[in-house]
């Protein structure tokens, strides 16, 4: 049976081939909560699909934002396949006072970490969250590939920046979009990096105007 866990998602494991990701966004954080609940409410009464590993809920550091992050296996099928069973997950968002966005399925591309963790590693407090679609004569992978190269001409390859867990760089199936979730001990430590280190990356990169997205708290998993 499936059951509702605190323990955080494991971004990087190996059996996962698919992740499914959707924001939604409001002004009012109290109805952001109450949309939550019914989200957490609805994975525990709806069957739970083929293929899928766990589903994670975050809630925006600004009380603005929730984001939903769905790990799906290769018994899941295509991407079809995948959307068609998420469906079902997806609480009624009309009836909720949301109009439904449109989720987008990913695959994890690079994982980036610090040459040096702590040990013990500290338990995630900050997930920093960003979509990029790519422009016309630009792919996903080189783009990512590109970003990183020039970080590691500009700060080296060990990446110590303190408070850093992990960068989780996913790229879309048609190599046109990218989505980079993050893991960080704090948001205080993840809002100097976003400052020094990012914002001028994506300067340099050509997607200032994307800007560095959102930033989110754990709330809980689904888990088979």
């Amino acid at each position: 049976m499936p059951s509702t866990s605190d323990v955080r998602p494991e971004i990087g494991r190996p059996d996962v081939t698919t992740a499914l990701v959707e924001e939604v966004t409001s002004g009012d954080p109290e109805r952001l909560r109450e949309a939550g609940a019914a989200v957490v409410a609805h994975w525990e009464s709806a069957a739970w699909p083929e293929g899928l590993a766990t589903a994670s809920l975050f809630y925006g550091t600004d009380g603005t934002s929730l984001l939903v992050y769905a790990q799906w296996t290769a018994d899941a099928g295509d991407e079809a396949a995948v959307r068609a069973a998420y469906d079902a997950l997806r609480p009624d968002w009309r009836a909720l006072g949301y109009e439904p966005g449109s989720p987008a399925t990913y695959r994890l591309y690079r994982r980036v970490q610090p040459a040096v963790l702590p040990d013990p590693l500290p338990e995630v407090g900050c997930y920093p969250a960003a979509f990029f679609a790519m422009r016309p004569g630009e792919t996903a992978r080189a783009w990512v590939d590109g970003l990183l190269g020039q970080e590691e001409e500009t700060v080296g390859e060990d990446r110590a920046y303190p408070g850093a867990i992990a960068a989780n760089f996913h790229v879309s199936s048609a190599d046109d979009g990218i989505f980079l979730l993050s893991e960080w001990a704090s948001e205080a430590e993840a809002l100097v990096h976003i400052k020094a280190e990012i914002e001028p990356l994506l300067e340099y990169m050509g997607q200032a105007e994307a800007g560095a997205g959102r930033r989110y708290e754990f709330h809980t998993t689904r888990t088979k």
